[in-house]
């Protein structure tokens, strides 16, 4: 190709030069964000030798210009495409590109925190706080699904006193921009205990009309353990215990109730594990 386009220059001929290039978008509004567009494109350049040289050493970028684009998909002819050459005609192979907008949104998330290993024996983790705010700037048909965002792992393995560290956020979307790349965190390690609560009622989550008999409506013991500090505050209200039967057919069953508690506290001993139920 490089002797070819020397020869170009040599004899000043006209010729043909096919290449891909890339576009750059100008012009966009600050209102607008593109979720959704091509990023080069097949261009031909016909003219004389010394000046497709020039396109062969340093190719020049096609520009796109938005001033007149609105939310959702807008198609552009080629024709108002720009490539900044002389002496030089262009034509493109393709009649038109598709641009995707969006309105431009912003959103206070919550910063997610993986947990890898577990404190020392004889601690437990009573609260993690979150120290610096983090807002999503992006598509508004984006921010509308995210509600979190998801930090690196945060490592507690061996901990026994409340710590501070910095985790990088992990999360990646093409169309949003996050105002932190890294977070700050307050990890309080306190010392770990167990609360006993007995006769926890257990929800039933049934459709309307279907009949349930259980042998046993409550937990009678539940032993759970976590931070002193932390199952200070906790009461029986904070503890939710229920079977769902809502996609079961009629008949006898043996099923575990489920037992959702807050953060950082783990159940210990439940009884009855097992519990009867027939549905008519």
């Amino acid at each position: 190709m490089a002797f070819g386009l020397w020869l170009f220059v040599a004899v000043e001929g006209v010729y043909n030069y096919e290449r891909e290039i890339p576009i750059s978008y100008i012009n966009l509004s600050d209102h607008y964000v593109i979720t959704e567009s091509g990023t080069k494109l097949q261009v031909t350049f016909n003219g004389k030798g010394k000046n497709l040289f020039g396109i062969w050493a340093s190719p020049p970028r096609i520009i796109c210009d938005l001033t007149e684009v609105v939310p959702g998909r807008n198609v552009i002819s080629t024709k108002d495409l720009i490539v900044p050459v002389k002496d030089l005609t262009v034509n493109f192979n393709t009649k038109f590109i598709t641009v995707d907008i969006d309105e431009k949104a912003v959103k206070f998330v919550k910063p997610l925190i993986p947990i890898k290993g577990s404190p020392k024996n004889g601690y437990a983790i009573s609260t993690i706080e979150v120290l610096d705010s983090v807002i999503a700037t992006g598509a508004k048909k984006t921010l509308q699904k995210l509600s979190e965002v998801i930090a690196e792992t945060l490592n507690v393995n061996n901990k026994s006193a409340t710590f501070e560290t910095s985790l990088r956020i992990a999360s990646v979307l093409e169309s949003v921009k996050f105002s932190k790349e890294n977070i700050r965190l307050l990890v309080v390690i306190d010392s770990s205990a167990q609360k006993t609560f007995t006769d926890i009622g257990i929800n039933i989550l049934k459709n309307v009309g279907q009949k349930v008999k259980m042998d046993n409506y409550n937990i009678d013991t539940l032993v759970i353990s976590g931070a002193k500090s932390r199952l200070d505050k906790m009461n029986r209200n904070d503890v939710i215990v229920r079977i769902r039967v809502s996609d079961l057919v009629s008949g006898e069953y043996f099923l575990s109730p489920e037992i959702i508690m807050p953060d950082f506290i783990s159940l210990v001993y439940s009884k009855p594990q097992v519990i009867k139920v027939d549905i008519y």
